[in-house]
């Protein structure tokens, strides 16, 4: 019966308290977040060690920060969802990212040697490898141009800038940003295509590179 109701309806009712429905709720959304939780945590781990890690190192840690971060911290994260802190999808990945930063912060340091970088460099790294069309990691004043990169962002049209946002500040596929924003497959693919040219040319002008083809 649950995997028929939205979202929202399954907080409601794991929100109203210890019942045979909440519990059931609550197993509901375990099985739709899991996947979300894991990717989304694996782009997080990807970005911070600027994919310097084997990524057997990096899966095994993702999966257990999503593995506590369930068992820890999702019982508390649905019950002060509201509609109000955006969509679900959005409040989970915010609590499960500072969720992550405290864990890597408690581990040696030696195990982690990027925690400096902020969080916004590993939304930042799959769009500028896009812009650029290279791995950014190596790139000349790489902090500046993920600044600039969010700025030019920010001023761009709500139709550009939100397939933009979900696609790679969330990590949401294509086909999960057109759910989202209830369009066609196409029109999204075509949103992000003519977007992120938009910015090429931006930075282009802006003298970052002389080609970004």
């Amino acid at each position: 019966m649950s995997s028929v109701l939205t979202d929202e309806h399954l907080v409601a009712l794991y929100q109203q308290g210890a019942s045979h429905a909440a519990e059931e709720a609550y197993n509901e959304l375990v099985n739709r977040y899991y996947h979300l939780i894991l990717r989304v945590c694996r782009g997080y781990l990807f970005g911070l060690q600027n994919m310097r890690l084997i990524y057997e190192g990096i899966d095994a840690l993702a999966r257990d920060i999503t593995h506590d971060f369930l068992i820890e911290q999702f019982p508390r994260v649905l019950q002060r969802y509201d509609k109000s802190r955006g969509s679900l999808r959005t409040w989970i990945s915010r609590c499960l990212m500072n969720y992550a930063t405290d864990v890597l912060r408690r581990r040696p340091k030696a195990s982690i040697n990027s925690l400096q970088v902020e969080e916004e460099e590993w939304k930042s790294h799959e769009i500028v490898a896009e812009v650029l069309r290279e791995e950014p990691h190596q790139y000349r004043d790489l902090e500046d141009l993920q600044r600039v990169i969010r700025s030019h962002m920010e001023r761009l049209p709500p139709h550009y800038r939100l397939p933009l946002e979900l696609r790679f500040w969330q990590g949401l596929s294509v086909e999960e940003v057109a759910k989202e924003l209830r369009l066609p497959v196409g029109t999204v693919k075509s949103q992000l295509s003519r977007a992120l040219t938009i910015l090429r040319q931006r930075l282009q002008a802006e003298g970052w590179k002389e080609e970004l083809r």
